[in-house]
Formats: C-alpha cells, structure tokens, sequence
C-alpha cells in the first residue's frame, strides 16, 4: 500500500516513461533515463530504492489502475482525474526526505554500510571481543573499514574518541532520526533492530522507517563532508573517490576543466565524439554549476529560446527544421540548461 501511495505521488496528469521512472529509482544513469528524470522534477529521488524489483513496480503500477487512478499504456503512464484527487490527499500523508539529494547520494549505500560497519567493530574492539561475525558488506567497503581501523587502534584515546564524535554527530540530529539510527547500530552484545523491528515499534510501515533511515544518513553524510575537521575518524569513512559521476564521464570531465576540447579528449581516450558528448550532458544534469555558454554558442541559444517559448515541447526535428545544422548535443543541453534554471 505505501508504495503504491509513493508511486502515484511521483506521477502527472502528462505523459510520463514509466520505465524512465523506475530506472530513476534504481539509479540507472543513461543520459536518456537522467534527462528524464530531469524533466519529470524527479531526479532529487535518484537511486533511492536500488533495489526495487521490475516485477514489483509493474505490479503496483497494475494496483493504481485498477483503482483507476492511472492510465497506462505500451510506454505511458498519465493520472486520472480521480488519480489527482488521491494523489492530493496521499502526498501530505507520507514521509518525503528532506536531505537526500539524488545525484550527490549515489554512493549512500555504500557509505552507510561502512558507517555500521565501523562502529560495530570499535564497539568489539572497546570491550576486547574479537570473536564476532562482521556484517556483510562489500569487499571494497570491508577493505576500506579494515585499513580505517589499522590506521588507529594503536591510538590513544581511539574507542572514546570515536564515541565521542558519533555522539556529536547524532546530536545533529532530529531526535527521533537520531533514535532511529542509533536503534539500528550493532555493536558488542547489541543487535540492532530491522526495519520491521522498529516499524512495530514505531506503529508504522516498513517502507516509512527505510525512507527516514535513507534520510538520517544522508544528513550524516551531508555533515560530514561539511564540517570534515570536526569529525576526523568519521570522515574518512567517506571514500573521497565516490563521486557523482560515473569514472568514465568524470575522466571526460576531468579533462574538459583542464582546457581540452571535446575533438581533443575523442583522440586521446579514444572514444567516439558522440560518447564524449553523451559525458557532458551527464555532467550538466548531475552537477551543479555546470558551464553551459562554454558549449552553446549565444546565437543558437537565443534561436533555442525563442522557438522553445513558442513551442515548448518542440522536437529536435522540428528545431532542426528552424535551425539546419543544429546538432543533438546542442538541442539537448539547451533543454537541461532550461530544466536546471527552472528548479
């Protein structure tokens, strides 16, 4: 039931790709599926639930028609009448994040795991236990947390100091996120509580308590990469080479804000022009400030301006048809140019 209420909330009386939607939420960044996200005003949710399946979110999407609160069809879905009206009555109802900023959150997951990780072991480590079972975690994380804790068991002070940071740091916190965290952590003789655990708990749904975890550590890494002097131990649980972008685009990226061009960087990496392209419109709808006159030249934006005022839905043929020998890239970043203005 709570994700059907989610679901329809992220839905319009327009046209929306249904697919483009789902892909959002699982995080699939084609540049296609992020433009679409863009413009839908849904890209803030990207990979918020990594692992929705297919099968459930067709089956759902099933539900809300049946309720007739939806049309659908081979690649469209659109809300009814009666769809506005829950859609109205549903949305104030449930929890929505407040810090969870999709394109700067891919990596959440991973840092989360870490976080947990981390504290069980220095909770081991402070009562002198090292028969345990670690939680799961990737390879990677585990590496990670392992050579974190090398670095500085030896330290005087480690364990408290750790202690002491973490509880600054879910001081931060609304109270009940904080509860809600700390209610989760696994330490020494202390088995945190599963979602379903502590939605019991709570008097409410599974789902509500993922999207207020998801919330509370997106807080946590927020201030951690904000304030990384006052959480030394902490913040280097924050593997500082997880960015937004993907580690092709970003070499692209990486490139272009050395000074070299888009002909320059195909020779070098080589990798078609058309991919390099593909990294820069990824760059624009992921990062912020993205240098967009670098790449539209004024004459082609104002002729964009005007016929996109005219006509805002205006295809790249027809635009094609007013401007012979515009390219698709051009088209395209103009488009997120005006998507990333409007929000």
């Amino acid at each position: 039931m709570m994700l059907m209420a989610y679901l329809l909330c992220l839905l319009a009386p327009e046209k929306r790709r249904y697919q483009a939607i789902y892909y959002t939420l699982i995080g699939k960044r084609t540049t296609s599926n992020l433009y679409a996200g863009l413009a839908y005003g849904l890209l803030k949710w990207l990979q918020i639930y990594p692992n929705l399946e297919q099968a459930q979110f067709q089956a759902e999407l099933k539900r809300l028609q049946q309720n007739g609160w939806i049309e659908i069809d081979e690649r469209y879905v659109w809300l009814t009448a009666t769809g506005q009206q829950k859609q109205a009555e549903w949305q104030p109802q449930l929890v929505w994040p407040t810090h969870y900023e999709g394109p700067q959150m891919g990596h959440l997951p991973q840092f989360t795991a870490r976080f947990m990780l981390a504290v069980q072991i220095v909770s081991e480590y402070h009562h002198q236990n090292t028969q345990y079972y670690p939680l799961e975690t990737s390879m990677k994380d585990r590496v990670l947390v392992v050579s974190w804790f090398k670095r500085h068991k030896a330290t005087i002070n480690f364990s408290s100091q750790f202690q002491l940071e973490l509880a600054q740091l879910l001081d931060q916190l609304d109270p009940q996120q904080a509860d809600l965290v700390a209610n989760q952590l696994i330490g020494h003789q202390v088995l945190g509580k599963s979602h379903q655990q502590l939605a019991q708990a709570l008097d409410s749904t599974s789902l509500t308590v993922r999207v207020r975890t998801i919330d509370a550590f997106a807080q946590i890494l927020g201030l951690l990469l904000a304030h990384q002097t006052t959480y030394p131990l902490l913040n280097e649980l924050v593997d500082q080479a997880e960015t937004q972008l993907s580690q092709s685009t970003l070499q692209t990226w990486q490139l272009i804000q050395q000074g070299a061009s888009v002909e320059q960087i195909s020779r070098q990496r080589r990798v078609k022009i058309g991919t390099i392209k593909e990294h820069l419109l990824e760059t624009a709808m992921l990062l912020p400030r993205f240098p967009f006159e670098q790449f539209l030249k004024d004459a082609t934006t104002q002729k964009l301006a005007r016929l996109m005022t005219e006509q805002p839905s205006l295809s790249y043929n027809e635009a094609q048809t007013a401007l012979p020998g515009l390219d698709f890239f051009e088209y395209r970043l103009y488009q997120i140019q005006r998507q990333v203005n409007a929000q």
